[in-house]
């Protein structure tokens, strides 16, 4: 589909050479003017440089330029990785004269590496040179690692769809909530307060892309940050229609870009939904999804559509959340297996089912209304082969 980017934001991409020749790996998202910024990061207790960097500069409330690279997460460098983050958004901040501490930093790649920082300086002069040359497709491409397609969308709200709501994003592997081996940026020509749009930051992160799981394990530098320019003069504010759609509006872009990072999982063939109902509490309902979405055993007798069912229920079972077996239903694509303590189902008529690409396993827990989803998928060879190749 075409992309719609708001008004006042510009793009450029440009050439490295950070892990390979002859592929855009750094990329430039400029605001004509300083933008209201809210973020959400990695909850991982090792941090990367450009993560600890843009926790901080956020607090001003105001950012106007992300930096992305690709190949390199500068990630357990140490004080080295701070300085040489820093060099290169005060090298772009002063070519771009504006203020230094609203240039925010995201890398992802391999972990441990220093930045190769004068091949990525030249790289900075390039952007510069170019800024507004590329579209956003470009800059989704320029981050991609083991990705293998860009993720990007956009939402339109308002009379005479007056607000954009643009998301771009990388993710395939390392995907495990909370947010993992995940960027994404989010930018807006709404005019909202720095606070509101962390709200509804959270609350639509908690919902996508803390809701999915690839392969259980967390990244050092997922980051979300959102950019909000005003350049649309139309103002949202708490407890009014816009509200409402600005909200429902990003909660849907993040719901999206969520579900390509797992439908790209490395080596999925499986799209799965883990949907639980009848929680005691919200929380209940996802620890419960979270169990099942994240074993390892689920994900490959789903791979070979193996009709085993108990693996589900034995998930179910380790959550760490008190359950009645007596009182739980489990359902694959609409159809009963387990029925309050005894199977439904021959094991012939669930091969079939799981012979699908998505697929929905709705657990009801029968014990109170909590409820929560986890999108996941299927765990292949493939994964093994990716990630037996690629240097983390």
């Amino acid at each position: 589909m075409d992309i719609v980017s708001p008004e006042g934001f510009f793009y450029s991409v440009a050439k490295a050479g950070i892990k390979y020749q002859d592929r855009y790996d750094v990329a430039l998202i400029y605001s004509k003017k300083p933008a209201q910024v809210a973020g959400v990061f990695t909850t991982n207790q090792i941090k990367a440089a450009p993560v600890k960097i843009c926790m901080k500069r956020i607090r001003s409330g105001q950012a106007q330029a992300l930096i992305l690279n690709s190949g390199n997460a500068n990630a357990c460098t140490g004080q080295k990785g701070i300085e040489d983050a820093l060099k290169i958004t005060d090298y772009l901040a002063e070519k771009l004269n504006i203020n230094k501490e609203h240039v925010l930093p995201l890398s992802t790649g391999v972990i441990g590496v220093h930045l190769p920082v004068e091949k990525i300086i030249k790289g900075v002069d390039e952007l510069v040179n170019r800024l507004g040359n590329a579209q956003p497709i470009q800059v989704a491409e320029a981050i991609m690692t083991t990705d293998t397609f860009p993720k990007l969308t956009y939402r339109q709200i308002g009379e005479d769809t007056a607000v954009t709501i643009l998301g771009i994003c990388k993710g395939a592997g390392m995907i495990c909530p909370n947010m993992a081996t995940m960027l994404c940026a989010i930018v807006t020509d709404a005019k909202i307060s720095s606070d509101l749009m962390k709200e509804a930051l959270r609350d639509a992160v908690a919902q996508s892309f803390n809701s999915i799981t690839v392969d259980g394990d967390m990244s050092t530098n997922d980051t979300v940050l959102m950019l909000a320019n005003g350049e649309s003069d139309v103002k949202i504010e708490r407890k009014t229609t816009l509200w409402k759609q600005f909200k429902g509006a990003l909660n849907e872009l993040c719901i999206e870009l969520s579900k390509m990072i797992v439908k790209d999982g490395e080596g999925a063939t499986k799209f799965i939904t883990v949907n639980v109902k009848g929680a005691k509490t919200a929380q209940d309902a996802k620890r419960v999804a979270r169990a099942v979405a994240n074993s390892l055993l689920v994900k490959t007798a789903f791979y070979g559509c193996d009709p085993n069912w108990g693996r589900v229920i034995a998930a179910v079972g380790y959550s760490g959340v008190a359950v009645k077996e007596e009182k739980i239903e489990i359902y694959i694509n609409g159809i009963c297996l387990f029925n309050r303590g005894f199977p439904t189902m021959r094991q012939e008529e669930l091969k079939e089912i799981l012979k699908e690409h998505e697929i929905e396993i709705l657990i009801n827990l029968n014990l109170g209304t909590g409820k929560a989803t986890v999108f996941t998928t299927d765990l292949s060879e493939e994964y093994v082969r990716i990630n037996s190749a690629y240097t983390t």
